[in-house]
């Protein structure tokens, strides 16, 4: 099943390649990405298989993050016909630069596959560098000057970062002796390994692969990078990307005392929290806000797993409450810069008025994200605070309890000015099907996450929680 799950994409970039129109290459990707989510979801009723020697292996936990990639790259390829089409037509890319996109996207899918299926712990450092070179393109996409400083960037700043993963995976090479770096045998051998270089390797790999979370006060590269990527490159970054750099930490965790590891994840976590709730105030552009939202969510994700306990399974939950909402988030603000032609937040007025639609979409987006009732990321922010209440982490949890209330009302006054404030008039065209569905879809998802949590997910998340918990 997983040479199948990586030939997906491989078609869908063979498929872009022959292709002779933007638009053929946009059915290879939709195509690709429909048999990727297809093999997902087989894959997902029965985990644990292996390929290439035992290199590969997919159990529950990469299951469920394939699950995620998979789903939000069928919705954003789906969108990116409508969105490339309304680009095309404003004369702001030309049909090439389109087929690149679809090359490097099925590059980028295909690396972040090979992510959440590597057993092997150097092989997923090779393909989580792998994503960062393939996604880089895209960020540069539209040729433009502040996209390729958005671009050398992100290329930069992530390259230092994966290098601290490089000497975490040495140091954890030294921990482990002869026991080999995969993500079975290492929980296994936990007591065996040297508690000196396995804490190193714990700090380096955090920092590391915390650099590609976005985690503060490593988080530069992401405003600059989602802001400039086209939307749908933007809602990959975001709902996706970073959750496979947090994959690649997880796999180490089972070998790491919590005692060591917990106050680290904590401190972290808090301060991307904080560092968001300081600089969204003040924040003009539309795209580099809801960047500053993901280094927060990421932050609330971590600061879960910190916390341990009731808060670990609520913290997995997060990831997919996140992917859902910020996706839906990026791809409805693609639409509105397309239509408005900025993507200054105070010249977009009167959403609702214009389209009531979009509007809903909109403000629907912004109370899941600030995990508002009754959307699906309330439950989860909310399952990390009693999570970190029980725990004894009472001056954390409050902290973390006040930062989410300021960052609620800053999204709130952005989101009520964009969809409700008045405006110039503007004739916004009608409901564009291609960009809207996909949108509309991921509203009602998170929407049913919030009313009906189903059991068989919150028993896999209790499951996953004790796979990822620390020694």
């Amino acid at each position: 099943m997983i040479p199948l799950l990586l030939l997906a994409p491989v078609a869908g970039v063979i498929l872009a390649l022959l292709s002779r129109t933007p638009w053929q290459a946009a059915l290879g990707t939709v195509v690709g990405a429909a048999g990727l989510l297809s093999g997902a979801v087989i894959q997902g009723m029965s985990p644990r298989v292996a390929a290439w020697g035992d290199l590969l292996r997919l159990d529950e936990l990469g299951s469920y993050f394939l699950l995620i990639v998979a789903g939000v790259h069928f919705l954003c390829s789906v969108y990116a016909y409508g969105y490339f089409r309304r680009e095309l037509e404003g004369g702001h890319i030309g049909p090439a630069k389109v087929r690149m996109y679809h090359v490097w996207t099925n590059l980028f899918v295909l690396s972040m596959v090979v992510v959440v299926c590597s057993h092997h712990l150097a092989l997923q450092w090779v393909a989580v560098e792998a994503t960062t070179l393939f996604s880089a393109p895209l960020i540069y996409l539209h040729g433009d000057r502040r996209g390729m400083e958005a671009a050398w960037k992100y290329l930069l700043i992530c390259s230092v970062g994966i290098a601290f993963a490089f000497l975490g995976i040495i140091f954890l090479s030294r921990a482990a002796g002869d026991v080999p770096l995969t993500y079975t045998a290492l929980p296994l051998a936990a007591k065996r390994l040297d508690p000196r270089f396995l804490r190193l390797a714990f700090l380096f790999f955090l920092v590391g692969y915390g650099t590609k979370m976005g985690l503060a006060p490593m988080h530069t590269w992401l405003p600059d990078a989602h802001s400039q990527a086209p939307a749908p490159s933007s809602a990959m970054l975001s709902g996706v990307l970073l959750n496979c750099a947090l994959l690649s930490i997880l796999r180490i965790a089972p070998a790491i005392p919590g005692a060591y590891a917990s106050p680290l994840l904590i401190l972290f976590g808090i301060l991307s929290i904080a560092v968001p709730a300081l600089l969204v105030a003040v924040q003009r552009d539309i795209k580099r806000l809801l960047a500053f939202s993901s280094i927060e969510n990421m932050g609330i994700v971590v600061l879960g797993l910190g916390f341990g306990g009731a808060a670990r399974p609520a913290a997995l939950l997060h990831v997919l409450n996140h992917s859902v909402a910020k996706v839906l988030l990026f791809l409805v603000a693609g639409d509105l810069i397309l239509r408005f032609g900025t993507q200054k937040i105070r010249q977009i007025r009167g959403i609702l008025r214009e389209s009531p639609l979009r509007g809903v979409l909109l403000f629907g987006g912004i109370l899941a994200i600030t995990g508002s009732p009754p959307f699906g990321a309330f439950w989860s922010e909310f399952g990390i605070l009693v999570g970190g209440i029980a725990g004894g982490h009472m001056a954390v949890s409050l902290a973390y309890l006040v930062l989410l209330a300021v960052l609620f009302g800053s999204f709130l006054m952005y989101g009520s000015n964009m969809v409700f404030g008045e405006g110039v008039p503007r004739k916004l065209s009608g409901p564009e099907l291609w960009c809207l569905l996909p949108a509309c879809v991921l509203l009602l998802a998170s929407l049913w996450l919030g009313l009906h949590v189903p059991a068989g997910l919150y028993k896999t998340l209790e499951r996953l929680s004790t796979v990822v918990a620390f020694s």
